[in-house]
Order: structure tokens, then sequence, then C-alpha cells
């Protein structure tokens, strides 16, 4: 596995691999099907052609994503060239002195959000992060991800290092809560159809520890970067962990419906779901 990642690297390094992602998309027969039943349950009123269009636009952004990302790394001061949209919120945030929660999904490029953020703002950040099984592929995507102002948080192991990257480090916290969700402790919310498990903890660590939470999306609009922040919100004595979850589904949604072919269609998300 690491060998052909490898080879995957070098051709994204050389800017290859998006120009056969028609080879890829057609070879794929594991994901694709996952991609395919994903689209026919977030889209069920767009026609077939509709849905295989993003799917196939789908492949194509990702693997651009993927050298853009090597680019980012070879090239840091390419990073001032990305457009941010609603800066307000953050530092409106960040003024606050309360703990910070960047919310996000996988949509677009989410790998380069933590690199501007430390860059543009000069607050470190931690990032939750599930581990690729692989070693060896596992330690390369933390070289890309990590450095001395980004902190690698392994997503099973996670709750002490988040209090203390939030309250004693003062860092910014990157979780990405889009995907499914086994807990036990999961609430089910309308994500695209109802009855969808999500991921509570950000609610549960905004309610605990005051954190303000806000909205944010690295994507591409009209071929060039753009990092969006919605409006923030802090969990009060009028919200409840439902409200508050669903709150953030909601945002996640409207974004994948604005830019469907850049959200990460490959993970089953509704698996096991009853769509009634």
């Amino acid at each position: 596995m690491y060998y052909l990642f490898r080879i995957f690297y070098a051709l994204a390094s050389l800017k290859i691999l998006s120009k056969i992602w028609w080879l890829i998309y057609y070879l794929d027969f594991f994901r694709k099907k996952t991609v395919l039943k994903n689209l026919n349950i977030a889209f069920p009123h767009k026609s077939k052609p509709e849905k295989i269009k993003i799917a196939k636009n789908t492949y194509k952004n990702f693997l651009t994503f993927f050298e853009d990302t090597i680019e980012f790394k070879k090239h840091p001061e390419k990073l001032n060239e990305i457009e941010i949209i609603g800066e307000e919120y953050i530092i409106t945030a960040l003024k606050s002195n309360k703990p910070v929660i960047l919310v996000t999904a996988h949509f677009g490029n989410w790998e380069i959000s933590p690199k501007v953020i430390v860059k543009r703002y000069k607050k470190p950040m931690a990032v939750v992060m599930r581990e690729i099984e692989d070693p060896k592929i596992n330690n390369f995507f933390k070289k890309i991800r990590g450095n001395e102002n980004i902190k690698l948080i392994n997503k099973k192991r996670s709750s002490r290092e988040i209090v203390k990257s939030l309250l004693h480090e003062k860092r910014i916290l990157g979780v990405l809560i889009d995907q499914r969700s086994n807990a036990s402790t999961a609430l089910k919310v309308k994500f695209f159809i109802p009855n969808t498990p999500f991921n509570p903890a950000v609610s549960k660590l905004s309610k605990s520890l005051k954190a303000i939470v806000v909205p944010g999306f690295s994507y591409k609009k009209e071929g060039k970067y753009v990092i969006e922040f919605k409006p923030s919100r802090i969990f009060t004595k009028n919200d409840s962990i439902q409200d508050f979850t669903q709150w953030q589904a909601d945002i996640i949604e409207e974004m994948i419906k604005k830019y469907p072919d850049q959200y990460y269609w490959f993970h089953n998300r509704w698996k096991n779901i009853n769509k009634g």
C-alpha cells in the first residue's frame, strides 16, 4: 500500500495525477460505488447524468487538491494569495479571549486551512485527526499536516489533549465533524436525510468550556482558493446539545449543496441508515 501511495505522490508532485482522473475514476470499482450511493441519498431529485457528473468532478477535484497540498508545502508563500471571506467572525472570536473551535468538514482542501490560520492570525492550532492505518503513510501525512504551530491530536486519545490545547496552550482547535459516528453518544440529526448519526463532541466542548465555535471551509471558487468563515456561535442556557449539533450539520450541508463536487463522497457516511 505504501509503495502505491508513493507512486501517487510522485505523480501528484509532477501534477500528472489530476490529468488522469478519468482513468482512476473508471478503475475504482470499490469507492465509486460508495460515491454514487451517497449521491443518490443526498440528491434523490437529481438525474443520473447529473450525479455521475458530480462523481467525476469529485475525483478530479480531490486529485487536484492533493497536488495543491504538495505545492503549498513546497511554496508556503502561496498561502498569502488565498482569499478570506467572513474574516470578521474568526477575528472577533480570537479577540474574545475564549477558547475557539474551528468546525469544518471533509470539504474542499481542508488540509490547507490550519496553515493559513496559523500564518495569518499568529495563533497556534491543534487538529483532531484520525490516524491512517499504514504507519508509513500516517507518518508522511503528519509531516505534511503538522509543525511546531500545528499540533496533531489522535482522535482515539483526544479528550485530555483537547482540553490542554484549548485552555492551557491557547490553541485554536480544528475538528472535522462530518464523518459517520459509531459512538453510542452520537445524536440523530437531519443531514440530508433524517436520523443521521452525528458527533456532538463540539457541542459538548462549547457547553463545558464556554468555547466559541466558528465554522470554516476551504474550497476553490472560479479556480482560486477561498477560506470562508461563517457566523460563530457559543453554547448558551437557551441551547440544547441537539440544536447546537443540528446547527453544525445544517451549515455543512449548505456548503455541500453549494459545491457538491468538492465534498469527500468516498466515505460511507450513511452506512446502515434507514432513509425513512
